[in-house]
């Protein structure tokens, strides 16, 4: 090849490699690296909701989404919940009421979308209370959170680049509503003991906080005026062993399009029912997905759910998964 031939084929494949960039952006994912940096901030101290550090989360992650862009607000109400200072529910004091009021806050962030609709993406972030044991919740609240947070990076990242295929009917043309759970986790020591003592739901406080400010209207139910077309709730999706079920009573056709979105994440349905932050959404008639790992159980809430138990590469790769979920039409 003359050395003019040769110039003129260079040219041209740096212009096609250019041209190729410019058409086909790359494909953004989740990263395990960022992952790991946002679990080893949730897992520094215990933060059961209402508790000093929780509060000090609250502030982290909040300034963190709107670093990526998103319209944040922190929802804050007021909760009863079972006084654990009582002498009947674990504690030492024989002249404290059996309950309390506190209060929580819910973290919600909105990506607004080219058309109207929403998504909601939620999950907790609170930590169980334990009196004698230092309980830091890598997996159960833990892995939910900081899927969020690189969730929310990667959205933002990839709404910039792909502003030319918005309005398609996709999941991802609509509003994402990423909603981080305050108190989801019971004060008591098992779920149902706060019905069985004191008469008092002691879960999800929360979800059902949220779930209670929602409107009905003409649309359906709807959040900043926008209809809530589906809710994605997941947790406890961490493990270095994970083993995700979509539960029972989650919206058909939105897993089968999950399920469809071929990676090398284990998930598959499940005839179990499970109690969690979807059920407010199911008692609004809201299409759901809930997901989480029900197997991996010998560290759920014991002192052993550390970061030692987690695969932040997986958490990123089941992101990645809901990602392909969110470019799919709707």
């Amino acid at each position: 090849m003359s050395l003019k031939k040769c110039s003129l084929a260079i040219s041209l494949l740096i212009w096609f490699s250019c041209w190729a960039s410019a058409e086909e952006p790359k494909t953004m994912q989740l990263s395990a690296e960022r992952i790991k940096q946002a679990m080893e901030r949730f897992v520094r101290a215990p933060h059961p909701m209402a508790s000093p550090e929780q509060k000090k989360l609250t502030q982290e992650i909040k300034q963190g989404l709107q670093k990526d862009a998103w319209d944040v607000q922190v929802q804050k109400f007021s909760v009863t919940v079972p006084n654990t200072n009582h002498e009947r529910l674990g504690g030492n004091d024989k002249k404290a009421d059996p309950t309390k009021a506190v209060e929580g806050e819910n973290i919600v962030a909105i990506s607004k979308g080219s058309e109207r609709c929403m998504l909601l993406i939620g999950g907790h972030y609170d930590t169980k209370f334990f009196r004698n044991a230092k309980f830091v919740g890598a997996n159960d609240g833990g892995s939910s959170t900081v899927a969020m947070q690189e969730l929310a990076h990667v959205i933002s990242q990839i709404k910039k680049q792909d502003k030319a295929k918005s309005g398609n009917g996709r999941w991802l043309d609509c509003s994402i509503g990423l909603v981080f759970f305050d108190g989801e986790e019971a004060y008591l020591p098992e779920w149902s003991d706060g019905e069985r003592l004191l008469g008092l739901q002691d879960n999800i406080y929360g979800s059902r906080a949220f779930a209670a400010k929602l409107e009905k209207k003409f649309e359906g139910i709807t959040y900043q005026g926008l209809p809530i077309k589906a809710a994605i709730i997941i947790d406890m999706i961490g493990h270095k062993n994970q083993n995700l079920f979509i539960s029972k009573g989650s919206h058909p056709q939105l897993s089968q399009t999950l399920l469809a979105q071929k990676t090398s994440t284990i998930i598959s349905a499940s005839n179990g029912p499970m109690d969690d932050d979807h059920i407010p959404f199911a008692q609004l008639g809201i299409p759901f997905l809930h997901i989480i790992d029900w197997t991996n159980l010998a560290e759920w809430h014991t002192p052993q759910d550390t970061t030692a138990i987690i695969s932040n590469q997986k958490i990123a790769e089941f992101g990645d998964m809901l990602l392909r979920f969110l470019k799919q039409k709707r």
